[in-house]
């Protein structure tokens, strides 16, 4: 298999984390329950650890230990104890287009092993995908949200990605969205992406979602980034009760939209 970045071969074990090793260095020791299900039918798969080792054999090893290490730790210098402690931030300009771009490499190492197991199909084209890894250029019409965590856990992860399309007539008929959820620690971000299904539609314009209202408190829209800067954590946090209904906040019955493909993993510690 083809790295999900360049056209080199993907490691065969290994690959890219799905969280970032260093947390093990910089948590105490933990025991950790892990659920994972590939695809929105199949069953739940549950096990225990003692470190966050989950990792994605979709990358080759000179993009997983260059560039992708890289952005990495540019999460870790600015948002590490925002994660680890909820320390307040503000994010910038600069800040939000790094962890806009994390967030979309997440997201795309996750939809490489979606279709590996589920064979749901990749959203973004190769070439997208190669232009991300030479200039962390983001796709046209992606948008990202800020909201912040807290759980009866003491560490909670989450990883989910969900492509979603309508089954009824309208103006988002012919139209598929690409939403990915990922939770570490107190910090949780939120991406979203539409893309027309098929080729022949390409030329027309997109219809993107926004949120519901009653999210509002709770998160912030921070790429595009807006200008100034946003003060997190916002008012509100997403908890234990609240992060389903937030993941899957897009499956909206007014507009019949359904999950094609659909990528989880969860650990939480103990």
């Amino acid at each position: 298999m083809l790295c999900a970045f360049c056209p080199k071969d993907a490691v065969e074990i290994g690959g890219e984390h799905i969280w970032d090793s260093w947390l093990n260095k910089a948590l105490p020791p933990l025991r950790y329950r892990s659920r994972k299900r590939y695809t929105i039918d199949s069953p739940v798969i549950e096990s225990e650890a003692v470190s966050l080792e989950e990792k994605l054999p979709v990358v080759c090893a000179r993009c997983n230990n260059e560039w992708m290490s890289g952005l990495s730790g540019k999460v870790k210098d600015r948002f590490r104890h925002a994660i680890l402690d909820g320390e307040p931030i503000s994010l910038g300009a600069k800040d939000a287009a790094i962890l806009a771009a994390f967030t979309f490499m997440k997201s795309v190492v996750t939809n490489h092993l979606t279709d590996q197991k589920s064979g749901c199909g990749l959203f973004f084209t190769r070439a997208v995908r190669e232009r991300f890894r030479t200039s962390l250029t983001l796709p046209p019409l992606l948008k990202c949200w800020i909201a912040g965590f807290q759980g009866k856990a003491y560490m909670s992860t989450r990883n989910n990605l969900s492509i979603m399309s309508t089954s009824e007539p309208g103006p988002l008929s012919g139209i598929e969205f690409y939403s990915f959820t990922y939770v570490v620690g107190k910090l949780a971000v939120q991406l979203l992406v539409p893309r027309w299904k098929h080729l022949l539609d390409s030329g027309k314009p997109l219809v993107s979602l926004n949120p519901n209202a009653f999210w509002a408190d709770a998160e912030a829209l921070f790429w595009p980034h807006p200008g100034g800067f946003i003060s997190w954590p916002l008012p509100m946090y997403i908890g234990d009760d609240t992060i389903q209904k937030y993941i899957y906040r897009f499956n909206n019955p007014v507009t019949v939209t359904v999950v094609r493909g659909t990528q989880v993993f969860s650990n939480i510690a103990t």
